[in-house]
């Protein structure tokens, strides 16, 4: 089959059997043999023939050109990517997560991908949810991994666990701890303190979620955290009732190599939900 459509291919291009049987390096009459095959396999004309030895192609070879030069280029990526599928050397797969998750689920996820990807070459950084979505949109990291769900729709969402958020901190300082507008846990911090009428006699805000934990460790104020960034020694006040769901969010333009990978990634991080619940 593969030598019927080079030979089609030729054919179209050349326009002439004489020129077409020179670029394949067989005989005129093995040209037209084939030829005649492929129109009797598909049951239609390919070419309209005349006394003279240029040929024209019909509307039905015209057609049958088009998509088998698509399915060549689609058929050379394959081959392609099954190549590196095969040795998966110098491959990079770009991982970027929020804060909280960068510094509590990634770096054991990091350390498993790398036992199972050995030849695959793994970075890691940390932004906000909209800035993963806009690298991942410009194809300048593989997947990302944040606390709010991607309005871009042209990337793939999936809740790989839902995190509990509680209240932490000193309960005689009614001072509460902000974080920033960007961030999701503010919105809960938000809908915490509406739900419950309370009103805080002062409030901070502040950007990084290290710092407030900090403050939090002196005995500085109130707050909603993740129970994924709560540290042994502090103490949890209430719970608060807020359970956030966690994304894993891709484009859905994948390589063979790096879906293979993001299926093991959603994979591992399932297999974990036990552990951070």
């Amino acid at each position: 089959m593969f030598k019927l459509l080079k030979t089609f291919i030729t054919v179209y291009d050349e326009k002439n059997f004489t020129k077409a049987s020179q670029q394949l390096y067989i005989s005129q009459s093995a040209v037209s043999t084939q030829i005649s095959s492929l129109e009797k396999l598909l049951g239609v004309s390919l070419f309209e023939r005349s006394k003279y030895t240029r040929i024209s192609p019909t509307v039905a070879g015209q057609f049958f050109y088009i998509e088998l030069k698509k399915l060549q280029s689609e058929w050379k990526e394959t081959v392609h990517t099954l190549h590196k599928l095969e040795k998966e050397e110098n491959h990079t797969f770009k991982i970027g997560a929020s804060e909280t998750i960068g510094n509590t689920i990634v770096p054991e996820l990091l350390s498993r991908l790398a036992g199972i990807f050995p030849h695959t070459r793994f970075e890691f950084s940390i932004a906000n949810s909209s800035e993963i979505a806009k690298s991942i949109s410009l194809s300048d990291i593989n997947i990302g991994l944040v606390e709010s769900k991607t309005s871009t729709t042209a990337l793939e969402s999936q809740i790989f666990m839902h995190d509990e958020m509680v209240v932490v901190g000193n309960p005689q300082d009614n001072v509460w701890l902000f974080h920033s507008e960007e961030d999701s846990v503010r919105q809960y911090t938000n809908q915490y303190l509406t739900r419950n009428r309370i009103k805080p006699e002062a409030t901070l805000t502040c950007n990084n979620n290290s710092t407030i934990l900090k403050m939090i460790q002196q005995g500085m104020g109130q707050t909603i955290l993740s129970t994924l960034s709560i540290q042994s020694e502090q103490r949890i006040l209430r719970r608060a009732n807020f359970f956030r769901p966690l994304y894993m969010i891709s484009s859905n333009t994948d390589t063979l190599v790096d879906s293979k990978i993001k299926n093991t990634v959603f994979s591992l991080l399932m297999s974990n939900q036990k552990k951070y619940a």
